[in-house]
């Protein structure tokens, strides 16, 4: 007989505690009921970080935290795809980093954190576009780094979950669908951010 299909109830627990601590947050998690979450901001002891910039010390410490509590991981929330597509002075502070640095630095930490914490589903975004332009006119851009990435998880496993935002290429559901059928790879899909 055929494993029943199952539903997995997750959420940002940093959305919680004021303090971000791990504690706190597993805490939280655990008088709720949950066994899941999106691990995005924590505090492992040396500060609120993002999960990109947890060191090894305190990637092990929040995994025995995980063990203690019983808590899994459902999702790494990074910001990969929060960076321009293209190396122009638009007005905005965003950072350029070339794609191949991009995907050998910051797409590879992520996979590797996702292999640490035990998920398969890396939370990402599609890129901004230059400031004043429309996001339409650079669907086949983010389609191409996109791809890249999803290629990236497909050879280690995992998925690239990709998020609708405001001033990025994917900012509306139909844009979104756009970049999803252009990549056409299984290791990417969309999340749906209610």
């Amino acid at each position: 007989m055929a494993d029943k299909p199952r539903v997995i109830i997750s959420g940002f627990a940093d959305e919680g505690p004021q303090d971000k601590k791990a504690e706190s947050q597993l805490v939280m998690l655990a008088a709720l009921g949950l066994s899941y979450y999106s691990l995005r901001f924590t505090d492992v002891g040396g500060g609120v970080k993002n999960v990109m910039q947890l060191n090894s010390r305190e990637v092990k410490r929040l995994c025995r935290l995980h063990d203690d509590f019983g808590i899994r991981v459902s999702s790494i929330g990074s910001p990969i795809g929060k960076v321009k597509l293209f190396d122009v002075d638009d007005g905005t502070s965003n950072a350029f980093v070339p794609f191949d640095r991009y995907l050998k630095r910051e797409v590879a930490r992520a996979i590797e954190l996702a292999q640490a914490f035990d998920t398969k589903l890396i939370r990402g975004f599609s890129f901004y576009h230059p400031k004043g332009t429309a996001s339409e006119d650079h669907l086949d851009e983010a389609t191409a780094r996109l791809s890249r990435i999803a290629h990236a998880c497909s050879k280690a496993g995992v998925y690239f979950g990709l998020e609708v935002e405001a001033n990025l290429v994917g900012q509306s559901g139909r844009l979104l669908q756009k970049l999803y059928r252009g990549v056409d790879d299984p290791h990417l899909c969309l999340i749906f951010d209610g």
